[in-house]
């Protein structure tokens, strides 16, 4: 760990590459066998655009062996940070057959599923989801993907996606995100059988921040206040995703400080929310006289923040079209997607 930490700290505070190079060297000289040090020198590599070095790194991994991993070549994550890499370089064919490679030798590894799945046509992206779920049935990752794939384009097949899920709520009872897919799908046909659906989902999942947000969302405008109250009653403390939605609530009504005091509640309460900070971001540019400067002090906070998680921030940022750009560009891109959201 404090190999990790003297590198990022060279790499990153510094801005000195070479030296945290020379740092991971080091490291691992010291433990040959380890999956982090390997794994952050690739990242080194490919955020300083140095392909070749990054690849030859990981083409390395995948034919060493690693503590806790004895008698298989790589490890996991080593075979599905190969893939991604791939398919970043616009090397798809690669990708995919790096993905099936990796997936062989580790099956139980849903993610590796999931990239074959993202770089095959629909037909072959089915029977391999429908292998990856015999495999890995208990991840809900895999059974959002499949339903997707069956509610994806014009002919989309809401019946079969809903069957989808209610068999995936079969293997993996009280998961918000599996009832949260559930409630979206429903509310792009019926708001009515979504909020139904909604309200079954918050039987099994009392405290589930997320979908306490989308009740406050699915609303009537009339209710949504009421909704909010219920939200804050009853959602773990200081959820994002409720906080979020309360400062949404705040600013429909033009109350601006109300809203960006919530806003700014939102990313203290989880700094690592993606989606928080893009929402504020989309309320400081959509003023009726914006601020630079407030837009500015967003776009800051939130690169030093680094944010990884939300359900618009990881589209964004595992976009292949977005590798390798800065925080405050995937910040700006994930904005754009949440116009495409409900709006309050």
């Amino acid at each position: 760990v404090l190999w990790l930490m003297a590198a990022k700290e060279k790499w990153t505070r510094q801005n000195d590459v070479a030296g945290a190079r020379v740092i991971l060297e080091e490291a691992f000289a010291a433990n040959a066998h380890s999956e982090a040090i390997v794994l952050a020198a690739v990242k080194l590599e490919s955020e300083t655009r140095q392909d070749a070095r990054a690849l030859a790194l990981l083409e390395r991994a995948r034919a060493s062996e690693f503590a806790g991993h004895a008698g298989t070549r790589g490890t996991a994550r080593v075979w599905m940070k190969s893939a991604v890499l791939m398919r970043q370089l616009g090397r798809p064919a690669d990708a995919l057959a790096v993905a099936r490679e990796g997936g062989a030798l580790f099956p139980n590894f849903y993610k590796l599923w999931l990239v074959q799945a993202q770089l095959q046509p629909p037909q072959d992206a089915r029977q391999t989801l429908s292998r990856a779920l015999k495999a890995c049935p208990r991840a809900p990752e895999l059974w959002i993907s499949a339903a997707r794939l069956e509610f994806a384009g014009p002919q989309r097949n809401l019946a079969r996606a809903r069957a989808i899920l209610e068999r995936a709520r079969v293997y993996v009872p009280r998961s918000p995100v599996l009832w949260l897919e559930a409630v979206l799908m429903e509310a792009e046909e019926s708001d009515s059988v979504a909020r139904a659906l909604l309200a079954r989902a918050l039987q099994e999942c009392p405290h589930a921040g997320v979908l306490w947000a989308t009740a406050i969302v699915l609303e009537p405008r009339a209710q949504r206040k009421a909704r909010s109250v219920d939200a804050l009653k009853h959602a773990e403390a200081h959820d994002p995703e409720v906080t979020v939605a309360v400062a949404r609530l705040f600013w429909a009504e033009h109350r601006v400080e109300k809203a960006r005091a919530w806003f700014e509640r939102a990313v203290r309460a989880d700094p690592d929310y993606g989606d928080a900070w893009a929402w504020w971001l989309r309320f400081e540019r959509e003023q009726r006289e914006p601020d630079p400067s407030s837009i500015a002090a967003v776009e800051e906070a939130c690169g030093r923040a680094e944010p990884r998680h939300g359900r618009y921030w990881q589209r964004a940022a595992k976009d292949p079209d977005n590798a390798w750009l800065p925080v405050a560009e995937i910040l700006h891109k994930t904005a754009e997607l949440l116009a495409t959201t409900r709006q309050l």
